[in-house]
């Protein structure tokens, strides 16, 4: 993975003149010191990675030209972790690791045992940041969504959960979907509706013989879907 990967949210095209502004224009300016003509790599997020060359650094922005591009389709099978509300340090790491991993997308939502409520506004950017970072540090092309949900019962689709009764199968085990959402829960646990809901709409799965922190058990599930393709 190359140090000079940068990225830039808008469709990429070849022989085009694009621009690096606020964090990604300080990075690259700042902190890897790219000088004019030097090349680098460009992503999107949404499959494309460019070749282009520095043409020019200002105070706000620095000023590329696109040499040539590339561009991959989707994958076709996706995975989604729901994960509860939580202390924002332990949802930094689950989205930062999650990426690499091979998340598609990360879906919050407040459990009845949650540690948080709500995020705010600025919180949100940071984790957007995390991922973006986790992008380009993991040589994926695809960012992964990031939504917050007002509840759980909000979940529809083809739905893996946690389970850590004796019985509950392995989820090595798992035939996936196209799109496949795996839904962790709190330290505290699913509460008693929660996992009426859970029971109802999806399938428990075992992830560990050891009861997995709520930090750890989504890494965990999402390592082991992602081996599964």
């Amino acid at each position: 993975m190359p140090a000079d990967r940068f990225y830039l949210n808008v469709p990429l095209t070849e022989e085009t003149v694009v621009k690096l502004e606020e964090q990604e224009h300080h990075h690259l300016s700042r902190v890897m010191r790219v000088s004019p003509g030097e090349e680098v790599e460009l992503v999107n997020g949404h499959g494309s990675i460019a070749k282009a060359i520095v043409s020019r650094i200002d105070k706000q922005a620095t000023t590329l030209q696109i040499l040539t591009l590339q561009t991959i389709p989707r994958p076709s099978h996706q995975i989604i972790l729901a994960i509860p509300l939580m202390r924002p340090n332990k949802l930094e790491l689950i989205l930062e690791k999650g990426t690499e991993l091979g998340a598609d997308g990360f879906w919050m939502y407040p459990a009845d045992f949650s540690e948080k409520a709500e995020l705010s506004s600025n919180q949100l950017e940071r984790l957007r940041n995390l991922t973006i970072s986790s992008l380009k540090q993991s040589g994926r092309l695809f960012l992964p969504s990031l939504e917050v949900l007002s509840s759980l019962e909000n979940i529809h689709g083809f739905i893996l959960f946690g389970d850590t009764r004796e019985n509950a199968p392995k989820i090595i085990h798992t035939k996936l979907k196209t799109e496949t959402i795996f839904i962790s829960g709190p330290e505290r646990g699913f509460s008693p509706k929660e996992v009426e809901f859970l029971e109802q709409k999806g399938h428990g799965v075992k992830l560990n013989p050891n009861i997995l922190r709520a930090e750890t058990a989504p890494l965990a599930a999402m390592s082991i879907l992602g081996s599964l393709f």
